[in-house]
């Protein structure tokens, strides 16, 4: 009896040495994680030439060196499907979404990759300044077409399969209009590979007409890649949601906060000011994952026009 005691002592006190132990370790992998953190890495989708985008984005870079205290590195993958993959296995922190690209991030990370701010974009030549933008049916704009049905029968430039603007929210929105695919209705869809090759496709006869965000078209007319009275604007879609900052929500809680303060403050700054004036945009605000529920919507419905 008091063997059999003994034994069952003994057991309970290695179950308490190994989960002591666990403990242990993982407060020790808890922390050597916070330290491995010595470079935050950020990526984005270039908008037009990497140099560009880069330069662009040295106010965020700097602000984000700061007030953390940490170096920054900047990555700029090929596709959106890169970045989502590259931010939900840890190698990139924090991540610059459109909203369809950021609910795929958000979906295929169980939720750990979380929209948190997003830059308030003004207005300009082609866009108007809203808490919000729109998809665009443009074309040249000494052409005929004054409608969206006027091009039924014609080539259509898109921009890239993950792009919110530029292909999911026309196929399901104008496929509402039309009654029928886009596919059908167009005689011809391609994907140009960017919002400014979208538009270009148009401006050098290879399609008729593009879809497009409209604050692209106004970085392209600063970016002197076509002039503000070059299109026609015949159709825009519902107000959609910003593109957002996204961040894995699994960093440690004080680096969260300061990533926070560096964004919502970068218009305090000379540096941060540069930046948000090279994306026209006023100031960056907090953002959450609510705010792309249209989005999923959309996404619902997209089986029946794609």
């Amino acid at each position: 009896m008091n063997d059999h005691k003994s034994k069952k002592c003994f057991v309970v006190f290695l179950v308490f040495i190994f989960l002591a132990s666990f403990a242990v370790l993982g407060g020790a992998l808890s922390s050597a994680a916070e330290k491995e953190i010595k470079t935050l890495s950020v990526g984005v989708i270039p908008f037009e030439e990497v140099q560009l985008t880069a330069k662009k984005f040295k106010g965020v870079v700097r602000a984000l060196e700061e007030v953390t205290g940490k170096k920054v590195e900047w990555f700029f993958p090929t596709s959106y499907a890169s970045l989502i993959e590259s931010q939900r296995r840890g190698f990139i922190h924090i991540a610059y979404y459109g909203p369809r690209s950021y609910v795929d991030a958000h979906r295929v990370s169980g939720g750990i990759i979380e929209s948190f701010a997003q830059a308030m974009w003004g207005g300009g030549v082609y866009r108007e300044k809203k808490p919000g933008y729109h998809s665009y049916l443009i074309v040249k704009a000494d052409s005929p077409y004054q409608t969206p049905e006027d091009l039924k029968g014609k080539p259509i430039a898109m921009t890239d399969p993950a792009s919110t603007s530029g292909d999911l929210i026309p196929k399901v929105q104008l496929g509402k209009r039309f009654g029928m695919k886009i596919s059908k209705f167009f005689s011809k869809t391609f994907y140009a590979g960017g919002h400014d090759a979208a538009a270009l496709s148009v401006l050098e006869g290879r399609a008729d007409a593009a879809v497009v965000a409209d604050v692209t078209m106004d970085w392209a007319v600063d970016a002197k890649r076509y002039g503000p009275k070059d299109f026609r604007i015949i159709w825009k879609s519902t107000l959609l949601p910003l593109d957002t900052f996204a961040v894995r929500n699994d960093l440690p809680s004080d680096l969260k906060e300061s990533i926070k303060k560096a964004l919502l403050h970068v218009n305090e700054t000379d540096y941060g000011k540069k930046f948000l004036k090279a994306i026209r945009a006023d100031s960056i605000v907090l953002s959450d994952d609510k705010a792309f529920d249209p989005i999923r919507e959309a996404y619902k419905e997209l089986e029946k026009w794609e």
